[in-house]
């Protein structure tokens, strides 16, 4: 599915937690598990793994996407849905 994001929402709600949500959300669903983007928590901690040695959770986030081929920063090309092509900012 597509993910469209109007820019406004982010500074209008002043929080990171938004964009970390969308990171745990990702690396929930390659992983097939449930994962807790709550900031002040091990995001792996209530899947029963016990957590994680990363000392933050972006690092740990970070981790589970790398882990899976994609950029630990989340960040990916946008592609055209009609046409297929890469879309320019």
């Amino acid at each position: 599915p597509d993910l469209i994001i109007n820019p406004h929402a982010f500074p209008s709600r002043m929080t990171i937690a938004m964009l970390l949500e969308s990171i745990a959300s990702k690396g929930g669903s390659l992983r097939g598990k449930f994962v807790d983007a709550t900031p002040f928590e091990d995001a792996l901690k209530k899947d029963g793994e016990g957590g994680s040695e990363s000392p933050s959770l972006v690092d740990e986030l970070g981790s589970m996407l790398a882990a899976h081929g994609f950029n630990r920063y989340g960040t990916e090309v946008l592609y055209s849905g009609v046409y297929g092509t890469e879309l320019t900012c």
